[in-house]
């Protein structure tokens, strides 16, 4: 099932009448927008409500006495929002244009702008570039934006029914080989959708990966290294789990981790499952990578975990290294020529791969190599032997 808030600037699916009464009928969500436009709107406000749907949040930007409003909607809803405007008497003040806002210009800046162009998590799409685009050409110096920022934070997390309900299709069914949809499986994330997740789920307390703010952002990638955890409880480590909380305005908005009592229920939770159960005891460490690269209109995910028993990183367990970049070749659907466009750029690996290989000139020994990785990059290397060790297996890697 998509989740609902796959908004109009970053997907094309028109949902059904159903859907978007769901999206309104989410007094979790809907609520906390409604007290954010009411505190916000004023007699003279300019509104631009970007991926607008039937106009849920137009039609209050009215009610609450905005000057103009212009509401943004690729889609065919854009009809519908329209009659609704009508009949709630507004038509005078909402202008309804079927486009992205890339696409427009407006004949005066808005004073505040709204929108919900989420996904299950806000990195989403062309969310962030559509935030930004409309921040710097299409909204006053003084303006507001509702929401006004994302916080997305972590968790390692067991759960053997999220893991099982991912892999157990794959496991010999009839007797055959599936291994490779199994692969393909774990180098994906899927949707909570379930509250399957509590906070007895957490196998480590939860930590910030990043803060979205939507009035400084300027770029849709986030990459963070070396987040470190501690396990908290013995149990089994399935994955992380991703949430989100929403500020709209100062003071209002709404949670939707796990052990929130009601959480938004058209939004879900991120679980990026590991390659295996890795049995955990009290006190291990784990040390993850984290990134949501956009490449052309979807984002390609990495997460690199590893994990160390008690608090010495001598002894590693396990080390996951995982991304969605298989996942997304099979089904991205991409020719070859719109392949092409795509402006790849290397990941903290290939970073360091690169430098390496730039040291490899016949006079350099690998352990002087060694010595300035762990100059250059010395989160990614725990002493000079595992140093040594990367340094001189690339080296052999590329031996004729």
């Amino acid at each position: 099932m998509l989740p609902l808030c796959q908004a109009a600037e970053a997907a094309t699916v028109l949902y059904s009448l159903n859907e978007y009464g769901r999206m309104i009928a989410d007094s979790v969500r809907m609520d906390p927008y409604a007290l954010a436009l009411k505190r916000t709107i004023g007699p003279s406000s300019i509104v631009l409500d970007i991926g607008a749907a039937t106009g849920i949040h137009s039609l209050l930007a009215a009610k609450f006495g905005a000057k103009k409003i212009y509401a943004v909607e690729p889609n065919e809803a854009v009809h519908l929002a329209r009659q609704l405007a009508s009949a709630n008497g507004f038509e005078d003040r909402i202008e309804f244009i079927q486009d992205v806002t890339s696409n427009i210009t407006l004949p005066e800046p808005a004073t505040v702008i709204v929108s919900d162009l989420r996904g299950v998590l806000p990195l989403f799409g062309q969310h962030i570039p559509s935030l930004i685009d409309a921040r710097q050409r299409l909204m006053a110096s003084d303006g507001v934006l509702i929401p006004c920022r994302d916080i997305l934070s972590l968790a390692i997390v067991e759960s053997s029914y999220a893991y099982n309900e991912l892999v157990m299709p794959w496991d010999y069914p009839y007797g055959l080989k599936m291994e490779a949809a199994k692969a393909l499986v774990l180098s994906s994330w899927s949707s909570d959708l379930t509250d399957d997740f509590t906070t007895g789920s957490l196998l480590t307390e939860p930590q910030i990966w990043t803060i979205l703010d939507y009035a400084s952002i300027e770029d849709p990638d986030i990459a963070v290294e070396s987040i470190v955890s501690k396990a908290v409880r013995q149990g089994t480590a399935h994955g992380i789990l991703i949430w989100f909380d929403a500020e709209l305005v100062e003071g209002i908005g709404f949670a939707n981790g796990p052990g929130v009592s009601r959480a938004a229920e058209v939004y879900g939770r991120g679980f990026f499952p590991f390659l295996e159960p890795i049995p955990l005891e009290e006190g291990d460490t784990i040390v993850c990578d984290l990134s949501a690269i956009l490449m052309g209109e979807e984002y390609v995910w990495r997460w690199h975990a590893k994990i160390y028993s008690g608090h010495d990183r001598g002894l590693l367990k396990a080390d996951f290294d995982q991304s969605s970049t298989k996942m997304q070749s099979l089904y991205s659907g991409l020719s070859s020529k719109e392949a092409f466009k795509l402006k790849p750029r290397l990941g903290i690996n290939g970073q360091i791969d690169r430098y390496i290989l730039e040291q490899m000139n016949g006079r350099t020994t690998i352990a002087s190599i060694a010595q300035r990785i762990l100059t250059h990059y010395p989160k990614s290397f725990q002493n000079e032997d595992e140093a040594c060790r990367y340094v001189h297996e690339l080296f052999l890697s590329y031996l004729e």
